[in-house]
């Protein structure tokens, strides 16, 4: 299939594995050029070389850290096309269990990393012909799943970002 993706360039954050890994491997399947992010550099290693893409590590969980993911994304890409925002969920667990700082960290790595990527990527999507930003949500949107407190709650915030940007 031919979705016009030819040449194209992305980056896929949370890109070594699961959705982000299935979505990079289309990506570049389809003829797009693409860079795949993830925390770990030794893990990214044999995922990115399977699909020819470029493995940029780094951790989203930080505005910084996205801004170096994102440029450096662009630099060796020569621009950006796709942004695929995508973080792994947080812990499960029931409301009471979780502290403040968990609260934090789930908010940063699934809700502000979006928000950081789409601002660090945004100068360079707005060069793009073609842009086009995606991001990872859950099920829990439309319906809570048991013991998933945090992911329930902020996913939902993703999708706000998501509609109102569009």
């Amino acid at each position: 299939m031919d979705l016009g993706l030819k040449d194209l360039k992305g980056l896929v954050s949370g890109g070594s594995r699961g959705l982000g890994y299935a979505t990079a491997t289309q990506l570049s399947a389809e003829g797009a050029r693409v860079a795949i992010n993830g925390r770990d550099a030794a893990r990214m290693a044999a995922p990115a070389a399977a699909i020819n893409a470029l493995a940029i590590p780094g951790d989203v969980s930080s505005s910084e850290g996205v801004k170096v993911i994102v440029d450096a994304a662009a630099e060796k890409l020569g621009g950006l096309d796709l942004l695929f925002c995508n973080a792994g969920g947080p812990p499960s667990g029931p409301f009471e269990s979780f502290t403040d700082e968990q609260w934090q960290k789930a908010v940063d790595t699934s809700f502000m990393s979006a928000v950081w990527l789409v601002r660090a990527a945004l100068p360079h999507l707005r060069k793009s012909k073609a842009a086009s930003v995606l991001f990872v949500a859950s099920y829990s949107i439309k319906q809570p799943i048991p013991n998933l407190v945090l992911s329930n709650s902020i996913r939902s915030a993703t999708v706000g970002l998501s509609k109102t940007l569009a």
